[in-house]
């Protein structure tokens, strides 16, 4: 048997679990609707729970045999492996989330990120056969690391890295505030790994883990005055910070789009305000996944919306006002709700160096109004003719 302590084994895990379940009841008092980001945090808790409970296990069975004890060994040891693993890729989603706030775009994220992961999930399965490429168990059940345990780490720290690169990435590209402690993460989950890695039965690998999504989550708290709860989307503040940050940057060109809702107010005067805190739900999944990569969508007030594009590409900004009214379309194909939605749309271009915000929001404003308009008069236009229909 392998010397270690099992009492700091215990005590180490033991508090990684009760930080994590505090945590979750926490989460679950505190947030009343759950939107991707929080599932990925949520389901990231959990693995935490779990491996830190496997990780006990896989200690007290280790060096003692009876039924299946080598069995159960693997087994444990393997889902502790996927299990770490599982965990930097859900960071990376998550990050991706937090930051670009676009559910779309992390399920395309999600499946080239998905490739190291599965690698590790096949290196794991195939050691279930004996072969030892990742660890081994004597016939005294007794652990061992293998040849490639070293891929796992590897794996893992590239899901870091990724998420590292990600924030500055965005930092850099796009109309982003990068509110996201990223690094308050990965250091404490970088160094247990070593740690752990290093020295074996010293085990402060996943509790490292929980006292980072503290740290995530303590810190994220206080930034939460960001978002609009409803809609899941950016709030005016948040747009506030993006058009101070981008005047220090004179080279910066950005592009706004100005979004009402047609007859908002006629949902909620037919349908009740729960219908029209629905419609608003909605509106925000359908302008999240609307937007590429190098914009931000922000819920300006009430039923207005605003999409920021870094760009100087007209092109870019048509195609945006393009996706959001075929998302919109294809939302009211599918006669989930009793309404339709659909939107006046109207965009002005703002040069950071020389541009004035209240010009561009004034310019965004009255173009979009012009559109709406022109909605209004289109409507108004089918009804008559739908009326001299009728008396024919």
């Amino acid at each position: 048997m392998n010397p270690v302590n099992m009492a700091e084994i215990l005590v180490v895990n033991g508090i990684g679990i009760i930080l994590m379940v505090f945590l979750l009841f926490t989460r679950i008092e505190n947030i009343e609707k759950r939107f991707a980001g929080d599932i990925i945090f949520d389901t990231m808790i959990w693995i935490t729970i779990i491996g830190c409970s496997l990780e006990i296990l896989t200690f007290v069975i280790d060096g003692r045999t009876f039924p299946f004890s080598r069995v159960l060994s693997y087994l444990t040891n393997s889902l502790c492996f996927i299990g770490t693993c599982s965990v930097g890729f859900l960071w990376c989603l998550y990050v991706d989330f937090r930051i670009f706030n676009n559910a779309g775009r992390v399920c395309r994220r999600a499946k080239v990120l998905a490739l190291p992961l599965i690698l590790d999930i096949v290196l794991n399965i195939v050691n279930l056969s004996g072969c030892g490429i990742i660890f081994t168990v004597s016939e005294e059940n007794v652990y061992q690391r293998g040849s490639l345990v070293l891929v796992v780490y590897v794996i893992l720290f590239f899901f870091f890295i990724y998420s590292i690169w990600l924030v500055e990435y965005s930092r850099k590209s796009g109309i982003h505030i990068s509110f996201l402690p990223v690094y308050y993460f990965v250091i404490p989950c970088m160094v247990g790994t070593i740690v752990q890695g290093l020295c074996y039965g010293i085990t402060v690998g996943w509790t490292s883990v929980a006292v980072a999504f503290l740290f995530v989550y303590v810190e994220t708290q206080s930034r939460n005055a960001f978002m609009d709860e409803l809609s899941g989307l950016y709030n005016r503040r948040y747009m506030d910070c993006i058009l101070s940050q981008m005047k220090r940057n004179t080279r910066n060109v950005i592009y706004g789009l100005m979004i009402d809702v047609n007859n908002f107010k006629n949902i909620n005067d037919v349908y009740g305000h729960s219908k029209g805190d629905d419609a608003i739900r909605n509106i925000g999944r359908i302008l999240m996944n609307s937007v590429p990569d190098n914009g931000t969508v922000i819920r300006y007030a009430g039923d207005e919306f605003i999409i920021l594009l870094r760009t100087d590409d007209e092109k870019t900004v048509r195609d945006t006002i393009q996706r959001v009214e075929k998302n919109a379309e294809t939302f009211n194909d599918l006669h989930t709700e009793p309404y339709v939605i659909s939107f006046a749309i109207g965009y002005s271009r703002l040069d950071v160096s020389s541009g004035d915000v209240e010009k561009f929001l004034s310019a965004m404003d009255e173009k979009m109004y012009e559109a709406k308009r022109r909605h209004y008069q289109e409507v108004a236009v089918d009804r008559r003719k739908n009326r001299n229909n009728d008396k024919i």
